[in-house]
């Protein structure tokens, strides 16, 4: 018997996170269903997709008995949720990816739509737990698409640390107490906390950004350790060099993206009194930097934020002469990072 350890945890994320009354795995609709407006449906999305995705589709009858959705849960108010999961140990690699992520997410909605009317709040989401950079900035670029044509669903792009922020740690800390032996994830969870192994322990490390030096190249894979070591730098280590006006300034978004030019959508750091929750989702990573959080979201626009965050480090080290020293190796991983992943050699 194939067990997958994903939808496990979709499963339990959505019975004790969403707090869902209803959920099932691998659910899929019987042939025998009355359905409605299945095949205006299907030819409204050929029209705005056309042969990118429905190039193999001869019609809506084979779109729709090809559909089968991860893990589906129904919540206490009466709204959807519907997961796709995809764990591959080596990053997402389908043939494909962007085209057929788009077509999972694209079949799902028509699914639901099928059964629900309008009036129904649905919540689509897509989790993978490694996904690389090049990738991942496709798969950003579909869901604004699908944001954009089908605002009638809260889309959920759920990979790497957001992944592990939004999905794992959320799961875990609320299915704590849980009993029910069918729920694979949370009894492998707790067979690691009997062992003594610690559920805590960051999935991402390395808090210091890497140095260059004289002959060596820096291959920096994740943004990640460099944010992380820079706002350990600023925040923990050397907190005089930002003034407490300019703290305060980083917590605003409309700050950090007219002035710093990051796209994030959260302010860079947040006060801890005020939690790590935007709207019901964490934001923030767990570890406190001094009296603040600093934004997880380091997933979107990775190649944007580098850059803006480089020309950050560079202005504090013109402010700040006598601390170039300090500085210069965030500077210089910010940079290595750009130039490793990025379209242009350099900002």
């Amino acid at each position: 018997m194939k067990i997958d350890v994903c939808e496990s945890l979709a499963c339990s994320y959505l019975r004790h996170v969403k707090r869902c009354w209803i959920v099932q795995a691998n659910w899929k609709a019987p042939g025998d269903w009355g359905r409605h407006q299945d095949a205006e449906l299907f030819s409204e999305m050929k029209q705005r997709f056309g042969d990118r995705v429905f190039k193999n589709t001869k019609d809506v009858g084979q779109f729709f008995k090809q559909g089968e959705i991860d893990v589906v849960g129904v919540d206490q108010k009466g709204s959807v949720h519907a997961i796709e999961v995809a764990f591959h140990e080596d990053g997402l690699n389908y043939e494909d990816t962007e085209k057929r992520v788009l077509k999972k997410m694209l079949r799902t909605r028509f699914i639901l739509r099928t059964y629900h009317s309008s009036q129904i709040r649905i919540h689509i989401y897509f989790l993978s737990p490694k996904v690389r950079p090049n990738v991942q900035q496709s798969l950003e670029t579909t869901f604004a698409a699908l944001q954009s044509e089908y605002a009638d669903v809260e889309w959920h792009l759920l990979t790497n640390d957001d992944f592990v922020e939004s999905i794992v740690k959320p799961t875990i800390d609320n299915a704590s107490t849980v009993a029910d032996s069918s729920e694979l994830f949370v009894r492998s969870a707790k067979l690691l906390k009997i062992a003594g192994y610690r559920l805590t322990t960051p999935l991402v490390t390395a808090a210091q950004p890497t140095p260059t030096r004289p002959g060596s190249e820096v291959q920096v894979q994740s943004l990640v350790p460099i944010v992380q070591g820079l706002m350990q730098t600023l925040l923990v280590d050397h907190p005089s060099l930002l003034s407490d006006a300019e703290k305060i300034s980083l917590t605003d978004n409309a700050h950090c993206k007219e002035k710093l030019g990051l796209r994030i959508g959260f302010g860079l750091i947040r006060k801890t009194g005020c939690g790590r929750e935007i709207k019901g989702y964490p934001r923030y990573w767990a570890k406190p930097y001094g009296d603040f959080y600093v934004c997880s979201q380091w997933s979107r626009s990775h190649c944007y934020n580098a850059r803006s965050l480089l020309n950050f480090v560079e202005d504090l080290i013109r402010r700040n002469p006598k601390h170039e020293n300090t500085l210069r190796p965030h500077a210089q991983a910010f940079h290595a990072y750009w130039a490793e992943n990025c379209s242009s050699p350099s900002p």
